[in-house]
């Protein structure tokens, strides 16, 4: 009687024990897995910046998948602001864009350095991609300014 008690209550243990390991609270169906995006297949193409005032002009380009070259244009009215062309490399959601032809144009101030742009010098700016649906591309610069482009021609 004893060993038949004990059996029954060793039994007992072992499905308690399983009951418990089957009602785990660590349920991953709760949150989605995080997305990666493919921006290198997204941004390819010319980008016009839609926050701005209507006489002026910011545009971005890029011309290939993940590395090539860049333009910048930032323009006021055609008379002043700043162009530059270099290249850029893309990684994960990081654009490092190394403008190595920088032109400032400032007939009305005459100071050579215009949006952070210095003329005939070489810069540097890494923006991250907030978001990019391949119509709408979202970029932060270094300074933490959020800048919003609409596509408004695919690359050649």
């Amino acid at each position: 009687m004893k060993t038949i008690k004990l059996m029954s209550m060793l039994l007992f243990a072992v499905a308690l024990s399983f009951g418990f390991a089957s009602c785990d609270d660590d349920n991953d169906d709760d949150e989605p897995a995080p997305v990666e995006v493919n921006y290198a297949s997204l941004i390819p193409g010319h980008w016009a910046n839609t926050g701005l005032a209507s006489n002026l002009s910011e545009t971005i380009s890029f011309n290939y998948k993940g590395a090539g070259t860049i333009c910048f244009y930032d323009l006021v009215e055609n008379d002043w602001g700043a162009t530059a062309f270099g290249t850029y490399t893309l990684n994960g959601n990081k654009i490092t864009a190394s403008y190595n032809q920088v032109t400032v144009y400032d007939s009305n101030y005459k100071s050579g350095t215009y949006h952070g742009f210095t003329d005939g010098k070489s810069k540097t700016v890494t923006y991250t991609i907030q978001s990019c649906d391949g119509k709408e591309l979202v970029l932060k610069d270094e300074s933490g300014k959020m800048q919003t482009y609409k596509k408004y021609a695919e690359v050649k």
